[in-house]
């Protein structure tokens, strides 16, 4: 597993990202991947679907346990992937959001900026190496507890 790396299994990797779309300062920003690439979430398995929420619920738990935030939003997104070769890739975006928020508005949609804006050149801060570390750690103790591990089993993990 690589340092950027938060969880990963057979079928999926939680990453924090190079360029985030929220700043940790505002909640911070986690990708759930397909390792092995699907257009939509309709084109998974049952087993993959199970998985999908499997990760998703234990991640988003562990980004309040671990960052305080107020809120999680999780962004079923892919737009800006529709020109991309192979079209758009299926993808979920963890977007924590914090009590008091920087760049974003308290109560509102998470606001992006139009791809390619120079916001994500750097601005916006990625979390930290000791915030993946925390987060890791998290997200494996919760998939211990009893509903996560029936999940997995089903899910063939």
């Amino acid at each position: 597993m690589d340092k950027d790396t938060v969880y990963e299994d057979k079928y999926y990797k939680v990453i924090n990202p190079d360029s985030p779309l929220n700043c940790r300062d505002d909640g911070g920003h986690l990708i759930l991947i397909k390792k092995d690439q699907v257009t939509d979430r309709s084109d998974l398995t049952f087993e993959e679907a199970i998985d999908f929420m499997r990760i998703s619920m234990a991640v988003g738990k562990a980004m309040y346990d671990v960052l305080g935030i107020e809120r999680m939003n999780y962004e079923d997104l892919g737009n800006w992937g529709v020109d991309s070769p192979g079209g758009a890739k299926m993808h979920l975006h963890f977007m924590g959001r914090a009590h008091e928020q920087t760049h974003q508005i308290r109560g509102h949609h998470i606001a992006l900026f139009p791809k390619g804006h120079k916001i994500y050149d750097g601005h916006l801060k990625r979390l930290t190496m000791d915030q993946i570390i925390s987060l890791r750690t998290r997200v494996n103790e919760i998939l211990t507890e009893p509903k996560y591990v029936q999940m997995a089993e089903i899910a063939e993990i």
